[in-house]
């Protein structure tokens, strides 16, 4: 063989490899997109110390899981947005659940807040951020949206003003809220 024939071999070799190689990924990134991460349950307390399964809330619908503290001003802001959110889409099944990862001493000091802001979500107390780690939170305010099925669909991390309308889109589009309005008009219809 001369110099130019080995040269084309060996590019041969070197091109059927990255064809294989391209066609492995695009194999296996599929298979990730299929796999499916599934709300863990978790036992938490209310207010009244009562535990509450948080499985529990998705027997009407999807949800939003907020994880925050009293001291975090961010999710503060973000706050607001989600009780707008809980009370506008409440009608289609949908709930927020506001986790509060304060440590116990300074839990007593959420209450008052929460009931000054009169929101209208539940609020549990995950106090060592046991449920907050676990699902893979790390930053506050930090919000996991699950659909009915308790498949976590979107997790995001901080808040920016602005960040509420990508949220909103979301919800929208799990609840697929024109499809369900559009039913009922035929419905009314009949």
């Amino acid at each position: 063989m001369n110099n130019k024939s080995i040269i084309y071999f060996l590019f041969s070799i070197v091109l059927i490899s990255f064809v294989f190689a391209v066609d492995e990924l695009e194999n296996s990134n599929s298979q990730e997109e299929n796999i499916k991460e599934i709300l863990p349950p978790q036992t938490l307390k209310n207010f009244k110390n009562k535990p509450i399964e948080i499985l529990s809330y998705l027997e009407s619908g999807p949800m939003l899981i907020s994880f925050w503290f009293l001291a975090c001003e961010p999710c503060k802001k973000e706050m607001k947005f989600l009780d707008d959110f809980n009370q506008k889409y409440s009608e289609y099944g949908f709930k927020v659940v506001s986790i509060n990862t304060d440590n116990s001493r300074a839990f007593k000091s959420v209450k008052p807040f929460v009931k000054s802001k009169k929101y209208s979500f539940d609020v549990l107390s995950d106090p060592r951020s046991k449920y907050f780690r676990k699902l893979g939170g790390n930053v506050c305010p930090y919000t996991v949206i699950i659909d009915k099925d308790s498949t976590i669909v979107s997790k995001h991390a901080g808040y920016n003003p602005g960040d509420e309308i990508d949220l909103e889109k979301h919800i929208i589009s799990l609840l697929d809220i024109k499809k369900i309005e559009s039913d009922s008009t035929s419905n009314e219809n009949k």
